[in-house]
């Protein structure tokens, strides 16, 4: 690290601690001068706080150090990197799901590590629907790399629709031209799982223009089928 970096930092530092602290900056900065920015955290009375200010910088120091416990713990999180550790994760998630489908992705950083997981759709007893642009919000927000698609069939089959197909195919559209991988789509029914990249489902190559309209399921009342609206 350059003195430039250094001299950067220290900025950045003094400035974001005078405006969560309530500290004076200009006060601040004659102590760093001399003496090491470390001890206005470590050892506050050194720059004589009041007692209001004392407390702020004492809950700082507590984020800070569960931030950093948290954060050792974070690297070490789930790693999805085979499709039997994947389909037991969604089964933990979605196997009590048997009144309504539950449509859940996954965003995982360039080591396949869980970023986070979210339910993207809930269904009422007649219909669903999940909706793209939703997901691609998540997407860019968190920067992930790739995603893991999965819902449960309520029927307790796993047995991919045609529907089910479809839905992948519309989502690899809209994200691999954006370099973002869709991994997989497992379907979840009670305590098995279907993959359809295991299976060999030809739906994760982009094969047309990306269509970010809501996709819409409806139940049949006479069939425990989903159709999917086009």
């Amino acid at each position: 690290m350059n003195s430039l970096n250094d001299q950067y930092l220290t900025e950045l530092f003094l400035n974001g601690l005078a405006g969560l602290t309530g500290l004076s900056y200009a006060h601040l900065k004659e102590y760093a001068e001399s003496n090491s920015i470390f001890n206005i955290v470590d050892y506050p009375d050194l720059v004589h706080p009041s007692p209001e200010q004392l407390a702020k910088i004492e809950l700082l120091k507590e984020l800070i150090k569960s931030y950093n416990v948290l954060r050792t713990i974070e690297d070490s999180r789930l790693v999805l990197n085979n499709s039997s550790v994947v389909g037991k994760y969604f089964i933990s998630f979605l196997e009590g799901k048997r009144d309504k489908e539950v449509f859940m992705v996954t965003f995982l950083n360039i080591k396949l590590k869980v970023i986070e997981t979210t339910v993207v759709s809930e269904g009422d007893i007649d219909s669903a629907a999940v909706y793209p642009k939703d997901i691609l919000k998540r997407a860019l927000d968190c920067r992930c790399s790739s995603i893991f698609l999965a819902h449960n069939h309520p029927s307790g089959d796993p047995t991919p629709s045609k529907e089910d197909i479809a839905i992948t195919q519309r989502l690899v559209n809209i994200f691999e031209p954006l370099g973002i991988g869709v991994n997989d789509h497992f379907i979840v029914g009670g305590m098995s799982y279907y993959s359809l990249k295991e299976h060999g489902e030809s739906c994760f190559n982009s094969k047309d223009t990306a269509n970010y309209e809501p996709i819409y399921y409806y139940r049949d009342s006479l069939a425990d089928e989903l159709e999917l609206e086009p």
